[in-house]
């Protein structure tokens, strides 16, 4: 009888319901990983997106534990959360979303953003996380952040460019203004000089005719010695226009100081100053033009009576320093107790032209003539005030023998000299 083969039977499978079917080819599509959990932390799914982005294939990962998708820091917390929210129901990740970190197989991290939610499937909690690579988004972020950093730098330096370009037009606006004031000066210096020599002459027959014991010859003296500071304040504004030679001597600061204190006293009583001298008596000589000294001195007092229009104390001091080359120096410092320079002006007010004084009261010449005698003397000018407690003038100068000792030709001393 010959054998027959019997047709094997078809086993036929249920197919899975037309939702879950739908559910399962969504999950595939999705571009952005997605992940679901139990309660417990375990894997119950794992799309193919999230096998992209982890490296890892479905089935290695079906019921572990999740944290294997985690750095050790973010492994160690995320049980917590779950117990946490499970014992409390308050949410720290579900329903809000944060950026995290997530591991590879291969050991390498990557930023992502995960957004958890929670389901019921039979009665059982489960959370489904959204995943989404960011990598590319922070490189394209620092990528930003340095480009605006060199944009600020740029900006930065084009600032700094404009901020030079200002300074040199002001510097060539300054010496336009500076010769239009060395032609006025000039002007000036024929103008007054005339009458002041007049004048002088005058005086000096008075003196010549005056006892050396009568009282007004002090006051004649004073007047004498007032016409030929007119003189020399003429002649320091032609100066400030057009530098022009030093007569360099020894001169004794402390004697200095006093002359013109005596010159400006009974301006400065007349206002109810109290002049304090705190003089070092060891105060050394300095090599320095006399009269270009003494017209800084006169300014700076005057300028202190000036912010004193309703009295107060008026202190000078004399004490060694060190200048900013490390060579010993003298610092002359002129303290007033008046109403003080703004911290705003502060920076202006030695420049040119500039001046915190009503209309007509000054010029703004005074301290920038003050900076350059100093300047020219090797020294340096300085200014701290506070509002409404007053202004300290502080200037320092080489001492003798020191930095401010010219060639032996650019040298035109007084008998007073030593060699």
């Amino acid at each position: 009888m010959p054998l027959v083969a019997t047709p094997r039977a078809q086993v036929s499978l249920p197919e899975p319901p037309a939702a879950e079917a739908r559910m399962q080819a969504l999950l595939e599509a999705i571009v952005d990983g997605v992940v679901s959990i139990d309660a417990r932390g375990r894997i119950l799914s794992f799309n193919p997106a999230a096998e992209r982005m982890f490296g890892y294939r479905k089935e290695e990962l079906l019921g572990q534990s999740v944290n294997i998708l985690m750095p050790a820091d973010y492994a160690a917390k995320h049980d917590s959360y779950i117990a946490n929210y499970l014992n409390t129901g308050v949410k720290k990740i579900i329903g809000i979303g944060r950026e995290v970190i997530g591991l590879r197989k291969d050991g390498s991290t990557f930023p992502m953003d995960l957004s958890v939610a929670e389901a019921r499937v039979v009665g059982e909690r489960i959370f489904v996380g959204v995943l989404r690579d960011i990598s590319a988004r922070k490189i394209a972020e620092q990528e930003l952040e340095r480009s605006h950093d060199i944009l600020a730098k740029t900006v930065a330096e084009l600032e700094a460019k404009n901020e030079e370009i200002r300074a040199m037009t002001q510097q060539l606006w300054q010496a336009a203004k500076l010769a239009s004031v060395g032609e006025l000066a000039a002007s000036m210096a024929h103008e007054l000089n005339n009458p002041l020599a007049t004048v002088s002459l005058r005086i000096e027959s008075v003196l010549s005719r005056t006892q050396a014991d009568d009282p007004r010859r002090k006051q004649l003296t004073v007047i004498d010695q007032e016409i030929k500071r007119m003189g020399d304040l003429v002649g320091n504004l032609l100066q400030f226009a057009r530098r022009g030679g030093d007569q360099i001597s020894t001169v004794e600061i402390r004697d200095e100081l006093a002359c013109a204190v005596d010159l400006i006293n009974h301006h400065l009583r007349k206002r109810m100053i109290t002049i304090v001298q705190d003089l070092a008596p060891d105060t050394p000589a300095i090599y320095a033009d006399r009269q270009k000294l003494r017209q800084v001195f006169l300014n700076v007092l005057t300028n202190a009576g000036d912010a004193m229009p309703r009295g107060g104390t008026l202190t000078l001091r004399t004490s060694p320093t060190t200048l900013d080359d490390g060579e010993p120096g003298i610092r002359i410092a002129f303290t007033d107790t008046g109403f003080g320079i703004p911290d705003e002006l502060l920076p202006r007010i030695m420049e040119p032209f500039f001046t915190t004084k009503e209309e007509g009261k000054g010029t703004g010449l005074g301290l920038a003539i003050c900076r350059r005698i100093v300047q020219e003397h090797r020294g340096t000018i300085s200014i701290q005030s506070t509002p409404d407690h007053g202004t300290t003038v502080c200037i320092d100068l080489p001492v003798k023998n020191r930095g401010n000792v010219k060639p032996l030709n650019e040298v035109c001393c007084d008998s007073d000299d030593p060699g």
